[in-house]
């Protein structure tokens, strides 16, 4: 009897441990804006996209991603870019596969890069978004990726404005509801943004426009559904290449920037320690401030 209960146990252990592990698919879209265009437009002039290099003619192209989730790691594998989040070293490792490099900075050095890029795309102090935040759950439904998912309309608005204009986020989610592999993915994100607020900026060429998709990213943690589909829309803020290019939003109330992202194939199982691990033969990439 003693036996059988101890194998019980070890099982039960056993079971919650390859719980823990998540695994799912992601992709984002970059569908229009001000921004989104400005830089397209430059990447296809001869001259700026040889200045820019090939980061400038891969900038904001639809991407894929793999996501694996493991205690208190994640990886986010791309074709171009990987990331890799460790929340007990409190560091971001960013791998560039055409280069083969990597870099590894901590929440707050990446903290302070987000900040200053924000500044420089301000032109002043680097702005401290807070956002009025409207839920309205529509109640509509479609089937996607065979599931039902419920419409919900976030709109954030900034609780003050800057020389670019207001900010605004509106974000439209179709969530399902949260089964356990769901809840364990809110369970670590939240832990992440509690870490590091611009784990979902999107990459530092999104100006301030990152710091509102991270807040919209932030807020949809909190509801009774998991998105997996989310359209996204920000304007009445610049983005960090509008001043090097001696301008800022052309329009304010038009988007700076419009995505998409959508996750699916979740599946809950053990996750090889070797995919939070820089692949062999990449050179770490000499820091500059």
């Amino acid at each position: 009897m003693k036996a059988l209960l101890r194998i019980t146990l070890l099982s039960a252990i056993a079971a919650i441990c390859l719980f823990g592990d998540v695994t799912y698919d992601q992709s984002a879209k970059f569908t229009g804006g001000s921004l989104i265009d400005m830089m397209r437009s430059m990447a296809n002039n001869p001259m700026l996209g040889r200045m820019g290099g090939a980061g400038m003619k891969t900038a904001f192209q639809d991407q894929n991603f793999k996501i694996y989730v493991k205690g208190s790691k994640m990886a986010r594998i791309g074709e171009l870019i990987s990331s890799i989040y460790d929340l007990d070293a409190g560091t971001v490792t960013t791998i560039n596969h055409q280069k083969h490099t990597y870099s590894v900075m901590t929440f707050d050095e990446m903290r302070e890069q987000m900040q200053r890029i924000q500044q420089r795309g301000s032109r002043g102090p680097a702005p401290n978004f807070d956002f009025d935040v409207k839920v309205d759950k529509t109640g509509q439904t479609r089937t996607i990726d065979g599931q039902t998912a419920t419409e919900v309309m976030m709109t954030l608005t900034a609780k003050s404005a800057s020389a670019n204009g207001q900010m605004v986020v509106k974000t439209d989610l179709w969530g399902v509801p949260l089964d356990d592999t769901k809840h364990e993915l809110v369970d670590f994100y939240k832990r992440l943004s509690e870490k590091f607020a611009y784990a979902f900026a999107g990459g530092p060429g999104l100006g301030g426009g990152g710091a509102g998709i991270a807040a919209a990213m932030k807020e949809s943690l909190k509801l009774d559904s998991y998105p997996i589909l989310d359209d996204i829309d920000v304007s009445g803020v610049a983005g960090s290449m509008n001043p090097m290019m001696g301008q800022g939003n052309p329009d304010p109330n038009a988007p700076l920037i419009k995505m998409e992202m959508h996750s699916s194939n979740f599946v809950a199982g053990s996750v090889d320690d070797s995919k939070f691990a820089v692949p062999a033969g990449y050179s770490e990439e000499n820091r500059r401030r």
